[in-house]
């Protein structure tokens, strides 16, 4: 099937990795390697997690006004706009820091699903409530994160995974990835080759990336 919508995660992924998560878990109480935080949070009592929620909030706009790009995701972003291929952010972080990190670098996201909008990753909701948006089957569409939650999203959905590979864990997570890239920019030619076996008139350049 063709490409019509790609979705990206965002800390880590269109930006470069920002927020320390150990530092988190530390600050909120909770044991170093203890999981992830959005669950932990849902087991403490009210008063606990006003307090998480304050903490996380700190860090996650000092992430954003610390923000830097990842290679090749300005571009990327711009040539998927020109190609017409509306762009997806889903993110386990609020959506307004989304829409803040887009103001800042000046990027174009056609939609943004952020952890207020309903189950976050890896359940599938974010990528099937995009995909609603976009008018565009699962199978239609990517998910490119640097994560295991996003590969598991995107499978749980039935839309395309992609890993970045871009740190020293990735290779724990490339099994659950049809495509794994280095740079974000290693995305287009996957999208022409797609496109083209679908029978897509566009320019092709074939090239599968892999780890």
């Amino acid at each position: 099937m063709p490409i019509r919508a790609v979705i990206f995660d965002l800390d880590g992924t269109i930006t470069q990795p920002f927020l320390d998560f150990h530092a988190i878990r530390e600050e909120m109480g909770l044991d170093r390697n203890g999981g992830p935080i959005l669950e932990a949070m849902e087991t403490m009592t009210a008063p606990q997690r006003r307090r998480a929620e304050a903490i996380l909030s700190v860090h996650e706009e000092k992430a954003v006004a610390e923000s830097t790009l990842n290679v090749g995701a300005r571009e990327t972003l711009a040539t998927l706009r020109e190609r017409r291929l509306p762009i997806g952010i889903l993110t386990r972080n609020r959506k307004d820091n989304a829409w803040a990190v887009a103001r800042k670098h000046d990027l174009h996201f056609d939609a943004v699903v952020g952890r207020e909008d309903g189950p976050v990753k890896p359940d599938s909701f974010g990528v099937l409530h995009l995909c609603r948006g976009f008018a565009v089957a699962p199978a239609e569409a990517m998910l490119v994160g640097d994560y295991l939650f996003d590969l598991l999203c995107a499978r749980a959905a039935g839309a395309i995974p992609v890993l970045l590979a871009n740190h020293d864990r990735a290779g724990e997570f490339a099994r659950h990835a049809d495509f794994t890239i280095a740079r974000l920019l290693e995305l287009l030619p996957i999208i022409d080759h797609q496109n083209h076996s679908s029978g897509c008139r566009c320019q092709i350049q074939e090239k599968r990336c892999t780890e």
